[in-house]
């Protein structure tokens, strides 16, 4: 009887294993359980899904700057979700996108707090009563806007408020402002609990736009008090009516 050498068998093993590891590198990991412990990925190292149309789906690993991101794409390919750095404030940010690939929600690059998307509207109400020098209430007129007679302010005079949850760094707001009846010299004051984060004067009439202002300061804070105040030197009567009001 013939017996086969240690070494002849050692080889086979040996043969056997380069074997193994060809067909490994050739097939890859059809799947994996890891009970314990995890999966660590060192030396901007990255993962990558595909479908079965080989469509990019995912992807976590680094950019062609060598920085670390997120991306995960719709069936199809469009974008749904990713991170990206912002070259103009020095930030990294992340966002979610729609079908067309227009950001929905985001956080704020620029501050480094907050949301940047999507605007969120702060609601005020108005605090007093429209009626000039040439209101008469049984007409039942319509005006184009509201204002109010310098003679009814008692100094500051809050005419619009309301309360917000301020979730981005800044705030704009847009409305009538100025002289409606005569030429009064008007300031007004836009504050979030009690702090002025914003004013202009106005003495003609306008349509415009004020801010952005800084609320920074107000982000992740809830129910807080924001008023809107006037105050006129001068006869006459005072635009004061609100159009929008923006978190943003």
């Amino acid at each position: 009887m013939q017996v086969n050498q240690p070494s002849n068998i050692i080889d086979r093993v040996i043969a056997l294993e380069r074997e193994l590891a060809t067909v490994r590198k050739k097939v890859g990991l059809s799947s994996a359980v890891i009970a314990r412990g995890g999966l660590t990925l060192v030396d901007d190292s990255y993962i990558k899904v595909t479908d079965s149309d080989g469509v990019e789906i995912l992807y976590v690993g680094p950019d062609a700057e060598g920085k670390q991101r997120f991306v995960l794409r719709r069936e199809g390919g469009a974008t749904l979700m990713y991170t990206a750095g912002s070259a103009q404030f020095g930030r990294d940010f992340w966002a979610m996108t729609d079908s067309t690939g227009r950001i929905i929600v985001s956080d704020n690059a620029e501050v480094g707090v907050g949301l940047a998307r999507p605007w969120l509207p702060l609601v005020l109400y108005p605090k007093f009563t429209t009626h000039t020098y040439s209101d008469d209430p049984a007409l039942g007129e319509t005006f184009a806007y509201m204002d109010i007679d310098t003679r009814q302010l008692s100094g500051e005079t809050t005419l619009w408020e309301g309360r917000a949850s301020v979730s981005h760094p800044w705030v704009t707001i847009e409305g009538v402002w100025g002289a409606s009846v005569n030429n009064p010299n008007v300031t007004y004051r836009l504050r979030l609990d009690k702090t002025e984060v914003g004013s202009w004067d106005a003495s003609n009439l306008e349509v415009s736009r004020k801010g952005r202002f800084s609320v920074a300061e107000f982000v992740g804070r809830d129910w807080v008090p924001i008023t809107l105040t006037a105050s006129a030197s001068g006869s006459g009567a005072i635009a004061c009516q609100v159009l929008a009001c923006y978190c943003m």
